[in-house]
C-alpha cells in the first residue's frame, strides 16, 4: 500500500508538470489566467503531495512495526535459550521454553522488512545451534527427567512416575519425563529451513589464492594442499590419481 500511494503520488505531479508544460509550449499566445489555467495542475499536484505524505507515513509505521516483532521475537529466543542453558531435564522448564518458541515463531511472520528479516535470520543462526546441542548426544534417560542421565531406559522410565517426597506429603504418582511437545518445539527451532539459502556461496579464485602466499603463507599452503590431495579414513589421495600417499 505504501509503495502504490507514494507511486500514484508521483505520478500525478508528474501529470501536473507535463499538463504545465505542454499548455506553455503549445499555447505561448494564450494569456494564463493564473486562477484558471494552473487550477487543475495545483490540484493534482496537492494531491500527489498528499498520497506521498500518506505513503511515507504507511512506510514508517510499517518498519516501526516490523522492528517491534523482531525485537520480540529474539526476546522470546532468549528467553527460551536462558531457561535451557544450564543443561537442566525439568519438565515445568522445558514446558517453558517450548511456549517460548512458539511465540517466537509466531512473532516472526510478522517481521516484515528485508533488513529486519536478514537481522532476525543471524539470530537464529545462533539460536539454531543451541537448541541443536540441547538435544543432541543426550541419553533416553535425559528426557525421562532423570538425574542421572547414565541408567538404563527402562529404569528411567519407571522412575519417572515413582513415588516423591514433597514438602513433607508423599506424592504416589509424578510425571518428570519431558513433554514431547516441548521437545518438538526445541527441535523445530534447531532445524534449517527447507529453502535456506547460505551465503557462503563461493570460495577463492586462482587470482585471490596467489595472493595469499606473501601474508598469509599457512592459509595459502592448505588450500593448495586440497587441490593436491583429498583426505579419507586417515590417509591421503592424490586428486591425480589413486594411490595413497
Amino acid at each position: 500500500m505504501a509503495t502504490f500511494l507514494k507511486v500514484l503520488g508521483w505520478l500525478l505531479i508528474a501529470i501536473a508538470a507535463v499538463g504545465m508544460v505542454a499548455y506553455l509550449l503549445f499555447s505561448p499566445l494564450v494569456v494564463i489566467d493564473p486562477l484558471v489555467n494552473t487550477l487543475p495542475a495545483g490540484i493534482l499536484i496537492a494531491l500527489g503531495a498528499q498520497l506521498l505524505t500518506q505513503g511515507k507515513n504507511i512506510s514508517e509505521s510499517n518498519e516501526k512495526r516490523s522492528m517491534f516483532y523482531l525485537d520480540s521475537c529474539v526476546k522470546a529466543y532468549e528467553e527460551a535459550r536462558s531457561l535451557l542453558s544450564d543443561g537442566n531435564n525439568d519438565r515445568a522448564t522445558w514446558i517453558a521454553a517450548g511456549r517460548a518458541l512458539i511465540h517466537a515463531k509466531e512473532l516472526a511472520t510478522s517481521v516484515t522488512e528485508d533488513t529486519h528479516l536478514r537481522v532476525l535470520e543471524l539470530h537464529r543462526l545462533k539460536y539454531r545451534s543451541f537448541f541443536h546441542g540441547s538435544l543432541a548426544d543426550k541419553t533416553a534417560a535425559f528426557f525421562f527427567g532423570a538425574e542421572d542421565h547414565s541408567i538404563p531406559t527402562d529404569q528411567a522410565a519407571a522412575s519417572s512416575t515413582a513415588r516423591e517426597q514433597r514438602g513433607g506429603r508423599t506424592v504416589t504418582s509424578t510425571l518428570n519425563e519431558l513433554s514431547d511437545k516441548s521437545l518438538r518445539a526445541v527441535w523445530e527451532a534447531a532445524q534449517w529451513p527447507l529453502d535456506y539459502t547460505d551465503p557462503l556461496d563461493r570460495g577463492f579464485s586462482e587470482d585471490e589464492q596467489a595472493k595469499l602466499a606473501a601474508l598469509f603463507p599457512g592459509l595459502h599452503e592448505f588450500l593448495e594442499h586440497k587441490q593436491r590431495c583429498q583426505s579419507a579414513s586417515g590417509r591421503l589421495f592424490p586428486k591425480s590419481n589413486d594411490n595413497a600417499l
